[in-house]
């Protein structure tokens, strides 16, 4: 709170200064010398008509400041250089047509206009500086969205790092278990020690990439799935998954999906009772892919939300920041849609 009431003090005490200069530098109508008593006496003689048009240019100058600079802020939050560029020019034309107007209508009376070339000077240097201050601003935004990238990749290694080694043993461990496993006679279990054979290695291997192919998550959440498929009797939980489109190469974070399939397994199933989960993948776009699952709340007295969601959640705001579009809903059912730009 300090720092933005330090901020907004030193934005009222630049303009009010360079206020003061431009008005009391460039309203001088005429030079009156006197001559009392042998002594020159200048004094300056200032146009109030003059000082108001400044006054006016100035105020016009303040205004496509802030706009100016709120819109190049904004679009590059948004990654869109070229709005940017867009916004710029639209500006600077508005700002130039009305100070035209000013310069051209005799607005006060008794007045002669505001020369041209100090008015366009003005407001073109209130403008300019409106692109430098805004390009500073995005510097130090873009730096800090940098290194908390940074830190929190840290953070995710390090996490990693401490419980590397429980995974390796247990992936080293299944693959023993499953040699010594004949597939003949216990088919349900072969199949189930490769899938969680295929999930560590996931976690393990290719998790370690910044970005994995959607193929790669899809192959990871039907494994999840079927694992988790026996825990229940045959005919409990009915899963319709489907992939549509072919651009299954498109890369994404890796991990955003199995928080979600986690959460409808979490709240939309139970033991004995009847569920249905749905999960769809459109990959028709070669630019961007949707995700949507959708599942009956199963438990009371909860919104159906888990830590992981919440966490994904940040993540998503972190990595494609105005690139992502997320939509949870709870009504008749537990439905998530997410639509993420790949470009």
């Amino acid at each position: 709170m300090k720092k933005k009431w330090i901020t907004i003090f030193i934005h009222v005490l630049f303009w009010l200064c360079t206020s003061w200069l431009i008005t009391s530098s460039f309203s001088i109508q005429s030079h009156e010398i006197e001559l009392i008593d042998g002594v020159e006496k200048v004094t300056i003689v200032r146009n109030n008509g003059l000082t108001y048009q400044l006054i006016l240019c100035i105020l016009l100058s303040l205004i496509a400041f802030y706009t100016n600079s709120w819109l190049i802020i904004k679009s590059n939050k948004a990654e869109n250089i070229h709005k940017s560029i867009g916004y710029t020019a639209l500006t600077f034309i508005i700002l130039s047509t009305l100070v035209y107007f000013v310069t051209e209508f005799k607005l006060f009376s008794n007045a002669p206009p505001i020369p041209k070339q100090i008015a366009f000077g003005v407001s073109t240097f209130y403008f300019s500086l409106s692109v430098a201050y805004a390009l500073v601003k995005n510097s130090i935004y873009n730096d800090q969205r940098h290194q908390q990238i940074v830190i929190d990749k840290k953070q995710a290694e390090l996490s990693l790092l401490r419980n590397q080694l429980q995974p390796h043993f247990l992936f080293n461990a299944l693959n023993n278990l499953l040699s010594m496993v004949k597939p003949f006679e216990n088919p349900k279990l072969v199949n189930a020690i490769d899938k969680l054979s295929h999930l560590l290695r996931f976690v393990i291997e290719d998790n370690k990439a910044e970005k994995v192919p959607i193929s790669k998550e899809i192959e990871f959440l039907k494994n999840y799935i079927d694992l988790q498929m026996l825990r229940f009797e045959e005919g409990e939980v009915n899963i319709d998954f489907k992939v549509k489109g072919e651009n299954d190469q498109q890369k994404v974070e890796p991990g955003l999906f199995i928080p979600f399939v986690e959460n409808a397994f979490k709240y939309g199933t139970e033991p004995e009772k009847s569920s249905k989960i749905e999960v769809q993948f459109d990959l028709s776009k070669s630019d961007y892919l949707q995700f949507e699952i959708k599942n009956k709340m199963m438990m009371t007295n909860t919104n159906g939300i888990g830590t992981g969601i919440e966490t994904t959640k940040r993540r998503l705001d972190l990595i494609y920041p105005s690139k992502h579009k997320l939509k949870i809903s709870n009504e008749d059912e537990f439905i998530v849609q997410l639509i993420i730009s790949t470009q």
